[in-house]
């Protein structure tokens, strides 16, 4: 059984003071990056958190739940700490900020996350999730402690780790270690339990895990919202700055409360060979709700429905289980901006909802940070499952290289009236959520907003940063290779000429 190591509460002034944004404040750490921003100061945000925090700061009773002798630690807030809390998007999810987050491990606890990363590397094994150890994490005048901390990824991890690269996608649990702390029972982070933070893996941009959930979002397709943050981590010899990462809401959590009428349902996670939904296999079906209960009838029902029949009584049938309308919008936003490194090239990389609210199962896109690129030359899984990438995009727009082996897109483009319909959806997001200059405006916003934390004094370092240079970021929207602005341009050339 792992040690856990409570980290000494002392710890908290220094914590606050690391997550200021005091332009001075990473001068004075050898080795690391500046946090300055311009924002006000560590006093001026602790205040302004506890103001919103209706003036708590730790004691007994705090949380609706508690016991009256349960004492909280000082710094507790209930609005920034306390389950059922609402959740904050407006202060976590700010599109016009690049916030900060400071964790402190134990030496000894980061040894045995290192350990553990060695053993999947030798043993080849990355299919199993890393284990998680305790740090506390300071984010605007704050603390959170004891929170479960682990490196997360597949294939993103293990090239990576063999390049020696230590900026590794992340997962936190901010009640991980709740049993060894009762005092912590519940933690929150502004709301939410769980966040996952991508390291942008193989994008030169840093921005398109965001860019793409906000052209999704905007064509009203459900996906979870994101946010550029710092991360800095002190392992016992200061803060690090492990680099720009984007902040990303976990669908089990509060996405189904803020998104979907009734959160009670069914959430899955398809991977392997099942995620292609020929047939029905529970072990693809890994569900993140409801995980105690062995009932799988509403994704059973879905994979029998697309796999019989066909005409009008097939799609009404299906239509009766699954919001086709909502896919198909999806596929389309999916083909317009091209992202490889989903269902239809890759067995995982999405979320089925069973919505109690109106019966119907819904898709959710998950893990974009491969999109909006063509991946040609050996890129990446080609259509249908060979090999190769995509090839230069304009062939998959109407996706008729696509096999039978998947059922959810190959069934419904091969039916008349789907395929008018995607072709429909295709034409709207020209002008609309995929809008040329819109889109390209907006990933030059926030291509200048992340430079100063990318590129550099202020950037990321060696050791825990995917680029090759500066220029490789300079360029990534427009000349560089698969640059966004020049990809947008493209694929809207492409679309136009499939139509």
């Amino acid at each position: 059984m792992q040690l856990i190591r409570l980290s000494s509460l002392v710890l908290l002034c220094t914590l606050t003071l690391a997550c200021g944004d005091d332009p001075g404040l990473a001068d004075s750490e050898a080795g690391t990056g500046k946090a300055g921003t311009g924002e006000t100061d560590g006093t001026e945000e602790a205040d302004s958190s506890d103001s919103s925090d209706n003036g708590t700061d730790g004691g007994a009773g705090l949380c609706d739940d508690d016991p009256a002798d349960l004492v909280r630690p000082d710094g507790w807030g209930r609005d920034s700490h306390c389950k059922g809390a609402t959740p904050d998007y407006d202060r976590l999810f700010d599109d016009t900020k690049v916030q900060r987050l400071d964790l402190t491990i134990d030496p000894l606890d980061y040894a045995d996350m290192r350990s553990d990363l060695d053993d999947m590397a030798a043993n080849n094994n990355w299919n199993l999730d890393p284990i998680y150890v305790p740090a506390d994490v300071a984010y605007d005048g704050k603390t959170w402690w004891q929170v479960g901390v682990r490196y997360k990824g597949n294939s993103s991890l293990h090239s990576a780790t063999n390049q020696g690269i230590d900026k590794l996608a992340l997962r936190f649990k901010f009640d991980e270690y709740e049993a060894d702390n009762p005092e912590l029972v519940d933690q929150r982070f502004y709301g939410f339990k769980k966040m996952t933070f991508s390291n942008a893996y193989k994008d030169n941009s840093l921005i398109r895990d965001k860019l793409a959930g906000d052209i999704f979002r905007a064509a009203g397709v459900p996906v979870a919202r994101s946010a550029f943050v710092r991360i800095y981590v002190d392992v016992g010899q200061g803060p690090t700055y492990w680099g720009l990462y984007t902040m990303i809401e976990d669908p089990s959590n509060k996405m189904l409360d803020t998104q979907f009428a009734d959160a009670s349902g069914n959430l899955y996670k398809p991977d392997g060979a099942g995620a292609r939904l020929q047939s029905f296999d529970a072990d693809s079906m890994i569900k993140k709700t409801n995980e105690e209960l062995a009932d799988y009838a509403d994704v059973e029902e879905l994979i029998s429905v697309l796999n019989s029949g066909s005409g009008a009584q097939w799609r009404a049938e299906l239509e009766s289980v699954f919001d086709v309308d909502g896919f198909l919008t999806l596929l389309a936003v999916n083909q317009s901006i091209v992202n490889w490194d989903s269902y239809g090239w890759m067995t995982h990389n999405y979320y089925l909802y069973a919505d109690p609210s109106d019966g119907l199962i819904k898709w959710i896109p998950w893990d974009l940070n491969e999109s909006l690129l063509i991946q040609g030359g050996g890129g990446g899984p080609g259509p249908g499952g060979g090999g190769g990438g995509p090839g230069g995009g304009s062939d998959s727009v109407l996706l008729d290289e696509i096999s039978a082996q998947w059922p959810m897109i190959r069934r419904l483009l091969d039916d008349e009236v789907y395929s008018a319909a995607y072709r429909d959806k295709l034409l709207d997001l020209q002008t609309g959520a995929f809008d040329l200059q819109t889109t390209t405006a907006l990933a030059q916003t926030y291509h200048d907003l992340i430079t100063p934390y990318v590129v550099g004094a202020d950037g990321e370092q060696p050791g825990y940063t995917f680029l090759n240079s500066d220029a490789a970021f300079e360029s990534s929207i427009s000349g560089g290779n698969n640059a966004i602005a020049d990809h947008i341009a493209d694929r809207h050339a492409d679309v136009s000429a499939a139509l």
